[in-house]
């Protein structure tokens, strides 16, 4: 399936300038995750999650959701991952010493491209991680970081409906960035590919995203071990509570000339 697709619109310019022209729109389309896990000897299969996504990448996806969500902790913990029957359904087989259960789980995630908290009762779910204060990158450096994520845009490029994240090491220097038109979606994308690839902890890196930094994303780069997280727009309230809990440098409003630094502020020196 398509990560876009073209779509005939009428393009408006002037007051009387009115052109039938064909538009290049990001896809956002519906997938189904299955889990497969040992349980009293047998193996089973359960739905677990829907959400929406672009197409493509949906492997990472789904590895950096079941990260994000405390159910795998390491690339072994994943025996396989494909698709179900069709391309809107992934299975991934979980390996035979992951205990999974869900029974014991009070809800079936929803998860969606809106927000990575929706359904939860409360945060008792917060992930149990410290984050190290190992790392520390020039004020010089994090003005860079818009233009190096819109470059890697194709994506945006095409529809102007896709968010990006991307992350770095200390100098800047691109690592992995992905697009999809849920801002969480992306980051999944991006710590499950980092996760199959055995790169994790990700302790010496920075994140930089296309939008606003909600308190979903910060959690959720939390469980990769990121330490500095960058914005192109502004932090919420409680990401800035929760990044200060587990002592995150947050960075907003970031362009070239300047940005915001909100908190963990020892990691920002002077060029």
């Amino acid at each position: 399936m398509s990560a876009t697709i073209i779509r005939q619109i009428i393009r408006i310019k002037h007051l009387h300038d009115r052109q039938s022209v064909d538009d290049c729109i990001v896809v956002e389309a519906p997938l189904e995750i299955l889990i497969g896990y040992s349980a009293g000897g047998k193996r089973h299969r359960a739905p677990i999650a829907a959400t929406l996504r672009t197409p493509g990448d949906d492997f990472n996806l789904v590895a950096g959701w079941l990260l994000a969500e405390g159910i795998v902790y390491s690339a072994s913990d994943i025996q396989q991952i494909r698709y179900w029957g069709n391309s809107d359904t992934i299975l991934v087989e979980l390996s035979p010493t992951v205990p999974f259960s869900p029974e014991e789980k009070q809800r079936r995630f929803p998860i969606s491209s809106a927000c990575g908290w929706c359904g939860r009762q409360d945060n008792s779910d917060a992930p149990a991680r410290v984050v190290p204060h190992t790392l520390q990158v020039t004020s010089d450096c994090v003005r860079s970081l818009p233009n190096m994520l819109r470059e890697g845009q194709g994506l945006f490029s095409a529809t102007g409906g896709a968010h990006a994240v991307a992350l770095t090491d200390g100098a800047g220097t691109l690592l992995k960035r992905c697009e999809d038109v849920g801002r969480h979606n992306a980051l999944d994308k991006l710590l499950g590919a980092m996760l199959r690839q055995n790169q994790f902890p990700l302790h010496q890196t920075m994140a930089v995203f296309s939008g606003r930094l909600g308190h979903e994303l910060v959690q959720k780069s939390i469980v990769g071990g990121i330490q500095i997280l960058c914005s192109i727009g502004a932090p919420s309230s409680a990401a800035l509570e929760m990044a200060e809990a587990y002592g995150i440098t947050v960075c907003g409003f970031v362009r070239q000339d300047g940005f915001n630094l909100y908190c963990g502020a020892e990691r920002i020196i002077q060029p």
